[in-house]
Formats: structure tokens, sequence, C-alpha cells
């Protein structure tokens, strides 16, 4: 579990410069839980087994609710902690739907394919965009600008899982995202409407000391790359280890996608 220093109002990134005040843990945390609906925003301060509770209903009601519902694993934490919950509940008639990108971690890689196998998940859904448009995209925008990040994320992992929503016809897509950990996310409900299905967030309202406590609590291994010093994973060349116990846990994915988060979840990103 990350620890604060409440002495201190600054954080570093992995090469010892002072990130922005975005990036400040106590602070975000606190914009962020500002920004959740009432309704939400009352359950962060439950203990740990409530809200067990509480995420076990919402993904029971969804399973109940929508009949074509596909289910979100990318390999971190969040992911895992809500397929843990959900495994006990769902049938193999829900898939388990995995946007590969081309350009995530090799031990991400590896950790998916371990848990799928040790977990006998056998409706596992891997899909990917036709092509690798990587080096195009760069050349074109330059890497990690606005253009470069939403045109890159756009083809490479929003379209990918639009798709598979759209083959499958799906009717309502769980996530694991948590309100705490952008302000964007923040703003979101359980049962999210989008044009063609619904969005499920079973965790919205879990802590990330919530998730650690959990991984914890039920012995569930985590992807080594968190080992490593990364607090949050996506693609290799937009995600930077984050060294500072002070920072929040999104500051090794960049200002520019922070920024552009908006944007990126209009498109449908999660």
């Amino acid at each position: 579990m990350i620890k604060e220093n409440h002495e201190r109002d600054s954080v570093k990134d992995a090469e010892g410069n002072e990130l922005e005040e975005k990036f400040i843990k106590k602070t975000r945390v606190k914009k962020c839980s500002e920004l959740m609906r009432p309704e939400i925003k009352q359950l962060l301060g439950l203990p740990l087994h409530k809200k067990i509770r509480i995420s076990q209903e919402i993904i029971k009601k969804a399973v109940e609710k929508y009949p074509n519902l596909g289910i979100g694993f990318s390999g971190g934490t969040d992911s895992l902690v809500l397929l843990h919950l959900a495994l006990p509940i769902i049938t193999d008639k829900q898939p388990i739907i995995f946007v590969n990108t081309g350009h995530q971690f090799q031990k991400t890689y590896e950790f998916i394919n371990k848990i799928i196998g040790e977990w006998k998940i056998k409706n596992y859904h891997e899909v990917r965009p036709s092509k690798d448009r990587f080096e195009e995209i760069k050349n074109k925008y330059g890497l990690k600008t606005p253009e470069f990040t939403e045109i890159c994320c756009g083809y490479h992992k929003i379209a990918p899982l639009l798709t598979v929503i759209k083959n499958l016809r799906l009717n309502a897509f769980m996530n694991g995202i948590r309100g705490v950990e952008h302000e964007e996310r923040a703003k979101e409900s359980i049962f999210s409407p989008r044009d063609d299905h619904f969005r499920v967030h079973p965790i919205l309202f879990w802590t990330q000391e919530d998730v650690m406590e959990y991984m914890t609590m039920f012995e569930i291994p985590a992807n080594p790359m968190y080992a490593e010093g990364y607090t949050s994973l996506g693609c290799t060349h937009c995600t930077e280890k984050n060294p500072d116990p002070n920072a929040h846990e999104r500051a090794g994915r960049g200002i520019v996608r922070e920024n552009i988060m908006a944007k990126l979840r209009e498109l449908g990103y999660t």
C-alpha cells in the first residue's frame, strides 16, 4: 500500500523532475472525489467488505439486466480485481475481452495468458487492430503529442474495443475504472449509457488502497510490472515508472493523455 507524506507539496518523476500539481496524489484524489456523483461519493469511505458486497450486487444486476454482457481485462490490478469479483457470478456466456494494441509490455502479455490459463477462463477474446500504425502516426504527429495520443489510442485501442462490442452484439461492457483515478472517470455513473450499449463500473467507488487490500486478502498475484515501479499500465511508449509514493497512481501515464481524457472517452475509451 502506498503511504502519503503530507509534509511534501510536490512529487517527482523517474528522472527527478518535479511533476505538475495534477499528479500530487492527495490533491488529485480530493479533486476527483469532489467531482463524483453524490450517490457514488458516499460509498468512498465504506470499509472494504461492504464495497465488495455492493460491487458483487452490481455485477449480479448487470448479468440479469444485460443478456449480452462483456467484461474487460487489461492485465492491470483494477481489471484483475473486477475479474476476480465477477467469476463466481458470471457464466461462460459472458466473454472476457482483452484489447491487444500490439504495444503493451511483454510481461503484461505473459501475465494475462497466465491468468486466463490458471483461472480456467474459456470465453476469452483477444482483439487487436488490423495493422500496426504506431510508426506512421508518430512520424506524422510526434510522440506523445495530443494529436498522436488521440489518433494512436483511437486506432489501436478504442476502435478494436468498439468493433468487438459490435461483432459480439454486446449490450453492455463491464470494466474496472475507478473514480479517484481521473477527473473524467470521477463523473461517471455505475450504469452509463453509450450510443449502442451500456458501460458498467462495479468498482467505481474503490480507492487504490482498496484494490491493494483486496489483492492481499485473496492472495491474488499482480502483474510483475508493478514490482518494477509502475503504478498504471498502458502501452510501452506512453507508460513510465512512478517512483514517488506521494505521486498519484496515473503520474506515469503522462500529462498529455490526462489532459485529453475527455476527448478519448468521447471516442469510446474506458
